[in-house]
This record gives C-alpha cells, sequence and structure tokens, in this order.
C-alpha cells in the first residue's frame, strides 16, 4: 500500500502488496537492521479494550512524520461508496474497504514500479479480525491486475501480536494494539489505537529491507 515514503497504509495500505515476488517472507540476515525504525513504545499503564470494525467515517485524514528520514507528510481521508479514497502529497490516489487493515482494490500513480504503479484488484475477507485483541487473525485474498496486464492471486494474513504505548514527542503516550500483517513479500506492522486509529506504521520488504515508517503527528 515504493518510496513514496508512505501510503498510509498505502502502496503499504495502498496497493498493498504491489509486486510480484510470491516467495515467503523470511526477515533477512542483518535482521536487527531492516527491522530499524520502529516507533517508540513502552508497557501499558492500564489494560487496552477491543476495537470493533471500524466505519469508513471513523478513519480521518492525518499527518505523519518519517522514522526514517524525519519527512513529514500528509494523506487526505475521504468517503467513497463502503469504503475510504487517500490522496497522498505525493500524487498516489488509492482506495479500500474501510478496514484499514484490507488491501486496497485500486491505486494509481502509486511508487516507482513501470508493471505495477497503477492497477486494481478484488479483495475478499476470508477472517475477521475484529474485534481487534491480543491473538486476533484476519486473512483477505487479493486479485490484482496492473495496468499494464500483469496480474496475480495473494493472501495477507494479519494477527494482533501485542497491546503497548506508543511515545510521540510533546503527547500522552498512546496505548495502542500492534497488528502485524504477512503477504509473503512484504511484513507491514500497525499500532493502532482504540479511538484513534493507526499511530504508528513500518513496512519491510524480505529482501529491500524497510521501505517506510511513520508516526502519526495529529
Amino acid at each position: 500500500m515504493k518510496r513514496l515514503f508512505v501510503p498510509l497504509l498505502a502502496l503499504p495500505l495502498a496497493a498493498c502488496s504491489v509486486g510480484t515476488d510470491i516467495e515467503s517472507f523470511k526477515v533477512p540476515s542483518l535482521g536487527t537492521l531492516f527491522d530499524s525504525a520502529r516507533p517508540e513504545t513502552q508497557s501499558l499503564t492500564a489494560s487496552i479494550s477491543p476495537v470493533q470494525k471500524p466505519t469508513a467515517a471513523e478513519l480521518r485524514s492525518m499527518t505523519v512524520t518519517s522514522l526514517e528520514n524525519g519527512e513529514r507528510m500528509s494523506f487526505s481521508v475521504r468517503s467513497f461508496g463502503n469504503g475510504i479514497r487517500v490522496t497522498e502529497d505525493s500524487g498516489c490516489v488509492w482506495t479500500r474497504a474501510g478496514d484499514w487493515f484490507s488491501p486496497s482494490d485500486s491505486w494509481s500513480n502509486c511508487g516507482v514500479s513501470n508493471n505495477w504503479h497503477t492497477g486494481q484488484a478484488k479483495v475478499r475477507e476470508l477472517d475477521s479480525l475484529y474485534p481487534l485483541k491480543v491473538g486476533s487473525v484476519g486473512r483477505y485474498e487479493r486479485s490484482a491486475v496492473s495496468h499494464t496486464g500483469r496480474s496475480y492471486t495473494r493472501e495477507t494474513r494479519c494477527e494482533v501480536t501485542d497491546a503497548v504505548e506508543v511515545v510521540r514527542p510533546g503527547q500522552i503516550a498512546t496505548p495502542a494494539f500492534v497488528v502485524e500483517c504477512n503477504d509473503k513479500s512484504r511484513r507491514r506492522t500497525t499500532w493502532y489505537a482504540p479511538g484513534k486509529g493507526p499511530v504508528a506504521y513500518h513496512e519491510v520488504h524480505r529482501r529491500n529491507g524497510v521501505e517506510e515508517a511513520w508516526v502519526r503527528t495529529n
């Protein structure tokens, strides 16, 4: 959903798994280096309530700061049919269901791939991830076609692996669920806060390492 620095999910949340590499995801031998640029977190100081599946209206526009280079970005989020339409500063535009973790079903001008910067897909939810709570597992199947006619069908598996507090400069620590999604070529981790939505994001490609990482500023 791609070094556009983030797609709100975009090509990380946007074209979610735009590409043709279908080998199983494995953290490279450089492990800790490729897993860098994560947000600062701490243990919970209070319990956190499960999160019900959001409506599209609950996902709002936001600004973020890159954890790699400090660059600031904004994402304009609007309702679109039964889902959302997101426009990035870079010009990348993508749509998806109101569920933040569902792969994108269309994207335009996203990323630098000659074959996959624009495309569309059919997305099917196989198992619901909601309500979000530690241990919850969700699965999605996406059949995508690029603007050049390339295609693939791939499954994304998401799991709530932990609950922590995200520490952000100038703000009170934010309780959030840690959700890891793996589509065989990339692992996307979102820190998702009740009543707030995504407050931090980290994406690592199994060969290229960290491709985007950010923390929300609003």
